[in-house]
């Protein structure tokens, strides 16, 4: 098929890497981009997806999460360290991976941790949790990156390939009667013609637009609604990064920081309705103790188009959804979407790829991942945490989901289990719920002894943990050290 790719930045270029690396030679692939407007570039972290498609989990790619760390400016990334967002100001850190008793009904080992550990050290029940808390870096499991070079490298790999490049801007778009995009019309006074489009157009949303196709928003749950993104320098001589994502509460939202090999990126998400853009900034500042220098302010509505699949054209990166920085969850449901059309629709001619089947079961599958990832988000809200205008309207409970609420009544007598989530593939599933739960104090140690005492898996769990932080000790001394909080 002849696929038009409209957008470079992250998603135009993950699209026509993963097109291009999984069929190979079976398609002809065009990315227009401009590089009059540039990208976004905010995103500078991603969940362990990336690795695996880097690796070559999925299809054989050429490269590995090494190298693509090092064309980057990248760091191992094993999870998020949360501060602040408890009502008692408390921390918690959430590894990328569950416990080792993850996948079974019972969760045992985790109940046995948060029983034994609290929430301050019951991550050491997963593998990734383990080597944090033995100040350790294992096998790349997550990664931070500098936004634009992730763009530019995988430019690089796709041209490279036989991909080809137009640098232009999109002065129009056609369509057929029927509503099937048939051409773009571009400044340079070429006209582009394709089976099959990609809309990666950024918040701007050029060709779905076009299609009409509608917004669903989340503001009413997700109400931040601008990001203050910045940069600051390394000190001299500072201790090496901590591998893993900070995420700060403030007072009208928080603040991520992101370590990179040359730099930290970090930035404000808040809501605009309760703290001005020069507020902002100087809240920031007296948090960090000098001056920062935003990069740009960016506005956004959270939600996802209604329909990420319409005639012959999908929805990608901030085109298709964006709920909010916090998880990294944009490049990783652009990732799922690609991921999921690749292997499941994608055929060889444009008769057998676009059909209502096809569109009514993939949209299905995408807008429920975004649903679910949005319940997910909602949830690191819960917290009780009060003080601000902000935050004492988010204790009103007026911003949760059915789900959530559903959740947050059920973990009032149990700690949930896997069955108690649906999902799809690439959503949030059960145990990355009872991080957050437990760091929220939303379930407690006293819970996990009982569901213990409940299934009589007490000693099974502990022998089960025994074991494996003994084998773990002796793997763990191949790696790396690093200062531990």
């Amino acid at each position: 098929m002849n696929i038009v790719i409209a957008g470079g930045g992250t998603a135009g270029w993950l699209a026509a890497f993963i097109i291009s690396k999984s069929q190979p030679n079976q398609h002809s692939i065009t990315v227009v981009e401009s590089s009059k407007i540039g990208i976004i570039g905010a995103g500078e972290g991603s969940t362990g997806l990336l690795v695996q498609v880097i690796n070559g989990f999925y299809f054989q790619t050429g490269i590995d999460a090494e190298t693509f760390k090092a064309n980057t400016d990248g760091t191992n990334k094993m999870g998020i360290f949360h501060k602040n967002w408890n009502k008692d100001g408390s921390d918690y850190f959430a590894p990328l991976d569950g416990s080792i008793s993850s996948n079974l009904i019972n969760d045992c080992v985790f109940h046995y941790g948060l029983a034994n550990f609290g929430k301050k050290d019951m991550h050491k029940v997963s593998p990734i949790g383990q080597a944090w808390s033995r100040g350790v870096e294992p096998k790349i499991e997550g990664l931070h990156f500098d936004g634009h070079k992730v763009g530019a490298y995988l430019k690089k790999l796709c041209l490279a390939d036989g991909v080809t490049h137009i640098d232009s801007e999109i002065k129009s778009v056609e369509a057929s009667e029927q509503g099937a995009i048939t051409e773009l019309r571009l400044t340079n006074g070429q006209d582009l013609n394709g089976d099959f489009f990609f809309d990666c157009t950024g918040f701007a949303r050029v060709l779905m637009k076009k299609l009409d196709v509608q917004w669903v928003s989340y503001k009413k749950h997700l109400p931040v609604d601008t990001a203050m993104p910045f940069l600051v320098k390394y000190k001299e001589n500072e201790p090496a990064p901590l591998p893993t994502t900070t995420a700060t509460a403030m007072s009208s939202g928080w603040m991520w920081d992101i370590p990179l090999s040359t730099r930290r990126g970090c930035g404000y998400v808040f809501d605009s309705s309760y703290i001005s853009k020069e507020e902002a900034q100087a809240e920031i500042e007296a948090k960090l103790g000098h001056e920062v220098e935003p990069i740009k302010f960016i506005n956004f509505e959270s939600g996802r188009s209604q329909e990420p699949w319409k005639n012959n054209c999908i929805s990608l990166g901030l085109a298709g959804a964006f709920a909010e920085p916090l998880e990294a969850t944009s490049i990783h449901t652009t990732i799922v979407q690609i991921l999921t059309f690749v292997n499941e629709f994608l055929m060889k001619s444009p008769e057998a790829t676009i059909r209502h089947e096809n569109q009514q079961s993939y949209n299905q599958k995408i807008t429920k991942l975004y649903d679910y990832t949005l319940d997910f988000l909602v949830l690191h809200y819960q917290g009780g945490k009060s003080g601000s205008a902000f935050w004492d309207y988010i204790a009103t409970g007026a911003t949760r989901t059915d789900k959530v609420t559903e959740v947050l009544e059920r973990v009032k007598h149990k700690i949930p289990g896997v069955l108690e989530f649906e999902g799809v593939f690439g959503s949030p599933y059960g145990p990355l719920w009872n991080w957050i739960l437990a760091g929220l104090s939303l379930i407690t140690p006293s819970q996990a002894f009982e569901a213990l005492a409940l299934s009589n898996f007490g000693e099974i769990a502990k022998e089960s943990y025994n074991d494996f932080e003994y084998d773990y000790q002796a793997y763990a001394q191949q790696f790396e050290s690093w200062k531990q909080l």
